[in-house]
């Protein structure tokens, strides 16, 4: 049965870029398409269930589509926590602004994560297009079983409306990386201002943190 798509409870705080978090790939949902596109026969689509070492459960899309995940029984893995820049940023923006709320079914899942790969993957200057032929461009979809239809439908209309998204950020876009594994995108709804561009998320335990910073500030 598909879960609703949730973030750790964590709190995202700024740090240095050379910051690192520990994670452990959990499982996806079973019933998200297996697609086959330019750069892989057999890439599994959907969110991404991962355990971070402090802040507990998080959900993630791959931005690496030519690299493996890391099995549950590799257990945890270093990653480096980043940012993304360019036009990548903006259009991952505009994709999460305008579509994150309302990816609920497998199909949706599958969708939002060939745009996510389209924007992180196609050559500079192409037209954002996930369909093989004409400005196919150097990603593109070229099977995804039964679902073809629907699943591209979905991910040619998030796409547009990434490109077409003029309003304010709705999220935190953090950037986990590993030389060995796929490197993935989290995002966490922005409910105070946005970090300036030369800071990186971090996972801390929100709740412990918060708590720990009353204490503090509690008269002796």
């Amino acid at each position: 049965m598909f879960k609703p798509l949730a973030l750790a409870a964590a709190l995202l705080v700024t740090a240095p870029a050379f910051a690192d978090v520990s994670i452990k790939f959990t499982g996806r949902d079973a019933g998200d398409p297996v697609v086959a596109t330019s750069v892989g026969t057999n890439s599994a689509t959907g969110a991404l269930n991962y355990l971070d070492s402090i802040a507990g459960s998080f959900q993630a899309y791959c931005v690496e589509p030519a690299q493996p995940f890391a099995l549950t029984s590799k257990g945890f893995k270093t990653y480096s926590v980043g940012s993304f820049t360019g036009s990548q940023a903006s259009l991952l923006q505009g994709l999460y602004s305008s579509s994150f709320q309302s990816i609920h079914s497998g199909n949706q899942q599958a969708a939002f994560q060939l745009a996510i790969w389209e924007i992180v993957t196609e050559t500079a200057g192409s037209a954002l297009k996930i369909t093989s032929g004409t400005d196919q461009g150097s990603f593109y979809l070229t099977s995804v079983g039964q679902s073809s239809n629907a699943v591209q439908a979905l991910a040619t209309h998030y796409l547009s409306a990434a490109e077409g998204y003029s309003g304010p950020a709705m999220y935190n876009l953090t950037k986990l990386s590993n030389a060995s594994y796929q490197d993935l995108v989290v995002a966490s709804a922005i409910t105070t201002a946005v970090p300036e561009p030369q800071t990186y998320a971090l996972f801390l335990s929100g709740l412990g943190f918060v708590g720990l910073l009353a204490r503090r500030r509690l008269p002796r």
